[in-house]
């Protein structure tokens, strides 16, 4: 018996998805066969049946009396091309193929974003890396997709493995986490290639970037000053003391304890790829940010950055998510955030001269999820670099204070407008010596500020006067043993208290402020520890 298939297909859509539907006609002889049981398979997409997506690729049938019977087939929204074979059920011999192909009703772009910052090389610490699924089309279906990456070099997709082919699948968002592990001591810059599975697209790259695993214990900085950036923050009902140092850009978190006590260690020994020069803790809602600038960085897209900045989620280890980044053409060297009116904003001020001889400063609003807008709020310049700054808030105003270390030992506070901008002076005066570096804090109703007199180590405790005013400062009798680079006032249980940290390797103390211009007892300090 010479069975032949003759095959009429024509062209569908089924629920937004490219489709096919195939008559077929058995025949012997020009005669048709009735009643033939048939297996029919194929090689993309699924059979419909009775308006259903069995999600079957095989599917059993029969010709009816005139010899036809017909099939539906339902192929993916990326497109692609298939082949459909007919076959007798009773020995399974193939009696007929047909090709076919679907035309894409939707388009897919994948890309990747680095969340975790870039990792340093030593095979523990992880790159963290979201990829981003998304479409265009009448119907797009971003969940449960396969996507297939790769990795080079070191790089592996599993820790204490070498595994650099994997496959994950998004969730219903389009997003997929990963992360990625290198071993490479030296650091090095790999390729991640991912692809959506089937898709005909070009592979989405990128470089990856892992630092050198540096060592600050090993290699110690050469001029014996251990440069750091220091904050406090809080989390639920847990306050938090932060530093990175730069030898090694090594992270550690303390929580801070009821006394004025420095407690237990928290963090888990991370470094972060950058040493940020500026970093400085906010909230919005019940998270805690953080933003860093950096002034030498590894994953710049160019040479013409001078600073690269982050905006992250920081949790009590003192691990990070970055939700924004960027660069910046300025490098900015003091800076702090705040919230004036509804708003969260950033200020920052640069040592850099500009092409008009002065120094600027930016202030940039924050998103409630954690995104900068690009648009500054303010651009503008100073006459010259005020290093010592500081903002403080008070009858319901915001003021930010600066002073300078040039020959005018100037000193000018201002108000903050309500949408962020630099208001009205409240304040003008001549320090007799440069103050460096001065926080403001609040005691029973009382504004002051606090610092220490750059030249000797004489610290002064003065008032903040109503409107805005700080007023002339008022010197401790005794200095202290040196001069203290780091200054951060931090409250616990209603107390106030401030950290002083030298540029050694661990030298500090932990003082309670009190009420008036003298200073309290020390309640800790590095011996202890």
């Amino acid at each position: 018996m010479k069975i032949s298939i003759n095959f009429f297909p024509s062209i569908k859509l089924f629920q937004g998805r490219p489709a096919i539907k195939i008559k077929i006609l058995a025949y012997e002889s020009s005669i048709a066969m009735p009643e033939l049981n048939l297996i029919f398979e194929c090689t993309l997409g699924s059979f419909v049946v009775n308006g259903q997506d069995t999600g079957q690729k095989k599917l059993l049938g029969c010709t009816d009396g005139s010899g036809e019977t017909s099939v539906f087939i339902v192929g993916p929204d990326i497109g692609g091309d298939g082949k459909l074979t007919v076959s007798f059920q009773e020995n399974s011999n193939p009696i007929g193929h047909q090709p076919y192909h679907f035309e894409a009703t939707a388009h897919y772009a994948l890309n990747f974003n680095v969340i975790g910052d870039y990792a340093m090389a030593d095979g523990i610490q992880s790159n963290k890396v979201q990829a981003i699924l998304t479409g265009t089309g009448p119907v797009v279906h971003l969940d449960n997709r396969k996507l297939n990456l790769s990795i080079t070099g070191a790089a592996s997709f599993e820790q204490n493995k070498i595994t650099q082919a994997t496959s994950i699948e998004t969730d219903s968002k389009g997003n997929a986490n990963f992360e990625l592990y290198d071993t490479n001591a030296a650091g090095e810059t790999v390729t991640l290639t991912g692809v959506m599975d089937g898709s005909k697209a070009e592979p989405t790259i990128i470089n990856i970037n892992f630092q050198a695993n540096l060592d600050c214990e090993a290699s110690p900085p050469s001029d014996g000053q251990y440069i750091r950036t220091i904050f406090v923050y809080t989390i639920g009902d847990h306050t938090y003391l932060l530093r990175q140092r730069k030898c090694d850009h090594l992270v550690s978190v303390h929580k801070l304890l009821t006394g004025g006590l420095q407690g237990e260690q928290v963090s888990t020994g991370q470094k972060w790829v950058n040493f940020y020069d500026l970093l400085f803790p906010f909230t919005l809602g019940d998270e805690q940010y953080v933003f860093g600038l950096a002034k030498v960085f590894i994953n710049s897209s160019t040479s013409a950055y001078k600073s690269y900045w982050i905006i992250a989620k920081l949790d009590e280890k003192g691990n990070k998510v970055i939700v924004d980044h960027d660069y910046y053409n300025c490098s900015y060297d003091v800076g702090f955030a705040y919230r004036s009116g509804k708003d969260q904003f950033i200020y920052l001020h640069s040592n850099d001269i500009n092409d008009n001889g002065q120094y600027p400063y930016i202030i940039q609003k924050i998103l409630p999820d954690g995104k900068m807008v690009r648009t500054p709020t303010e651009e503008k310049s100073w006459d010259c670099f005020y290093g010592a700054t500081f903002f403080f808030s008070m009858e319901d105003k915001e003021y930010i204070y600066i002073h300078t270390k040039d020959p005018s030992l100037k000193a000018f506070a201002y108000e903050l407008n309500k949408d962020g901008t630099v208001g009205e002076q409240s304040m003008s005066n001549t320090w007799e010596y440069y103050y460096y570096p001065e926080f403001a804090y609040y005691i029973g109703g009382t504004h002051y500020y606090a610092g220490q007199r750059f030249y000797d180590n004489y610290w002064f405790i003065s008032y903040i006067k109503s409107g805005g005013v700080p007023e002339a400062q008022i010197e401790g009798e005794n200095k202290w043993d040196t001069d203290y680079q780091y200054m951060i006032p931090f409250s616990i249980d209603g107390n106030q208290y401030f950290l002083r940290q030298d540029q050694s390797e661990s030298h500090w103390y932990i003082t309670q402020l009190i009420a008036g211009t003298n200073m309290g007892d020390d309640t800790d300090n590095s011996d202890n520890h």
